[in-house]
Formats: C-alpha cells, structure tokens, sequence
C-alpha cells in the first residue's frame, strides 16, 4: 500500500464522479503523538492543491477523515474552495468528526459510505489546574457541560433555590475557572455561529434559513457527547444534504480509506519501546539478566543485601539511538501529495534496576512534498 497504489483510485474515481479530487486525512493512530488535527498549517497545502487544479474546474471533491481541530481552519478550508469553484462536494468514507463535519456544512453535498460517521461540533476546552505543591492536572470539558450540570443539579436533585444553584456554579467554577468558562461560552457562540454560515453557503432558498439553524443547534446540543458517531441515516434525518454513493464510488471509497490505514499504520499503536525493540542495534537491552538464586531459609534482611549486591554490579545498558518518523496528516491528490511528518530519535537504556528507559527526542516536524511516481502524474477532470 502506497501513495503509487492510492493515485490510481484517486484517478478512477475522479473519472467516476467526473470531478478532481483532493484527499485531506489526519491521523487517528494511537501512541506517543501520533494522531494529528485539523490544524492552521494545513491552509498552505490545500491552498498548493487548489491552484494545482486543471483550470476551468466547475467542481470539486474534497475526501476527509479526520477527528477535528481547530474550527477557524474549517472555516477557511471551505472559503478557500468555494472562491475557486461553485459546487463543491465532500466524500465520507470513515470518520469525519467535530471540525471535519464543519468542512462538510459547507458542502453542497456529502457523500457518505455506510461507514462514515459525522459527528457533534460542540467546543472541547482544555484548561490545566494547579493542585497542591505546584502539581498540575489538565482538565478537559464540553461547552455544554456546565449548562447541563446546572439542569442535573436542579431537576434531578431537587435544588431550586437561587442561593443554591449559585453555590454550584462556584464549585464549577472552582473546579475548571471561571476564564475558562468564558471561553466556553463564546467557543460556544462562534460554533453556532460558524454553523450557520457554512450551511447558508448553499442553504439560500426561502425557508433553508430556519433549516440551517437548525442542524446547527442539532449538532450543537443535541448528541450530549462530542464523540457521538453520526451514521448516514442520522445525517439525513437532522436535514444534511446527505447522499448515498453508487456501488462503485462507494468501493473506491472503503479501499481508498483501507490503503490509507496502511500507509498511516493505524492500527498499530506507535509505542517507542516497541520501536526500540525492533532495531537490531539496541539488542543488548533485552539480553538475558542475572539471575539470583537465595535459598529459602535465609533471613530477609540477609537476602535483601545478596540481591543489592548484584544489582550493583549490573552495569547501565546504553545503546544507539533509533531514528523515527511519524506521518500525522496526508493532503494528496492525483496532481500533488504532501504530508505533516514528525521526526526525531529514541534513546533506550537499562538502568541497574533492570528497568529499561527510553526517551523521545523530537527533531522535526512539518509538511514535505512527496514525489509522484510517473504514471500518477495526470491531473483529474474538471
């Protein structure tokens, strides 16, 4: 599986839908910064895609998968492809969440295979909150939560009066900070906000206003968890402009994204020790151990200082460092490919404990472009 192999399906289903295609997926990997999201360094690549387009282009797919990012990003994406190109589609073929599903609002068509999901576009705000002794924890919450904490608080337990609720607001209030709850509430008004204009992009007919709107607070408020996969039915059934793909777009589909899986080795999680281990040059952190045999019936304290005593003459256990790389987010069409790739070395060790230690030193990260092979030079029809 490769950019090669993906290249001739991109080309296919152009020819199917008649459209250039572009292909923008971040990694949902699991490990050590692995996945990636929809970030603002992303603008350069689809910008290079758009102006690689053949020229007289009247529309445009655009393939994503993705769990989100930044919501402004989504924004720009959409703006950016509706200023070179009237109609635009985007294409579903696994998950398209939170600031992915933005991208879609602002498409007059989604094309969903059977195992794509959309998802809520709540806001998520992380916030750090130092404990006791300079300790720190990150605290993670939905836009929505505080709005449903104090509705739990009143209807379910019974606490109606206003002196009370307001207590409750400052435990909230204490737990996670009132700035950040600031931040919630207008996080809260710009996808709202955000909502509704990238669905009056093509929602213009008489009566579409109040439609548009309406999906908006659906996806705003209605899942009660950002996680929520959204199935095709459920799409349809809020008003998305939801469609079903023909039999063969939708296999070109499912295999583009199973070519993806490979490329991106999704479904293996990116462990630096696993990485360590499987560099012929770091086998000495994994040779044999000393072994220590105490009888049984020697006193505790005795066997204690036979065990220190071979633990002392366990040497520290250094080997060379591993080189890494990490594909965290692909932009690609069959004109031009590009991917975010993070880069850097692991150092392992074994410390006379007998633990081995490794630590991850990132060198580099940012977008390169990848070299298309020959054949996979042809551009998609417009």
């Amino acid at each position: 599986m490769s950019l090669e192999s993906r290249l001739t399906l991109y080309r296919e289903l152009e020819e199917r839908r008649g459209r250039p295609l572009i292909v923008y997926v971040t990694s949902n990997r699991q490990g050590y910064n692995a996945a990636g999201i929809i970030a603002g360094d992303s603008v350069g690549e689809v910008v290079r895609q758009l102006h690689a387009l053949p020229a007289g282009a009247k529309a445009l797919d655009l393939l994503i998968i993705s769990n989100g990012g930044d919501p402004t990003v989504a924004w720009r994406i959409v703006s950016l492809i509706r200023e070179r190109v009237p109609r635009f589609s985007v294409l579903v073929p696994e998950a398209a969440f939170s600031a992915a599903t933005l991208i879609a609002l602002g498409a007059d068509e989604i094309v969903m295979h059977p195992h794509g999901n959309l998802g809520p576009v709540d806001p998520q705000i992380v916030t750090v909150k130092q404990r006791e002794q300079g300790a720190s924890q990150p605290i993670s919450f939905g836009s929505e939560d505080l709005a449903a904490f104090l509705t739990f608080a009143r209807k379910e337990v019974g606490l109606t009066r206003q002196e009370q609720l307001l207590e409750v607001f400052k435990l909230y209030c204490a737990d996670v900070g009132a700035v950040q709850i600031g931040v919630a509430a207008r996080s809260s008004q710009l996808m709202m906000s955000l909502g509704d204009q990238l669905l009056k992009l093509h929602m213009r007919k008489r009566g579409e206003s109040q439609k548009a709107h309406a999906i908006t607070v659906a996806l705003s408020k209605k899942f009660y968890h950002h996680g929520y996969p959204l199935s095709r039915k459920e799409a349809k059934q809020i008003g998305l402009k939801v469609t079903k793909p023909p039999a063969d777009v939708e296999d070109l589909l499912w295999r583009l994204w199973l070519d993806i899986v490979e490329e991106l080795e999704l479904r293996e999680p990116f462990l630096p020790l696993t990485v360590v281990a499987q560099n012929p040059a770091c086998a000495p952190l994994f040779a044999p151990i000393p072994q220590v045999n105490i009888p049984t019936n020697v006193p505790p304290e005795l066997a204690q200082q036979l065990l220190q005593a071979v633990l002392q003459q366990v040497q520290v256990v250094a080997v060379p460092p591993t080189p890494y790389a990490v594909i965290n987010a692909l932009i690609e069409s069959s004109r031009l490919a590009s991917r975010f790739i993070m880069e850097g070395r692991i150092f392992g060790s074994r410390l006379p404990d007998l633990r081995i230690q490794v630590n991850v030193t990132q060198e580099r990260a940012s977008w390169r472009t990848m070299p298309l092979p020959v054949q996979g030079a042809a551009g998609g029809q417009s």
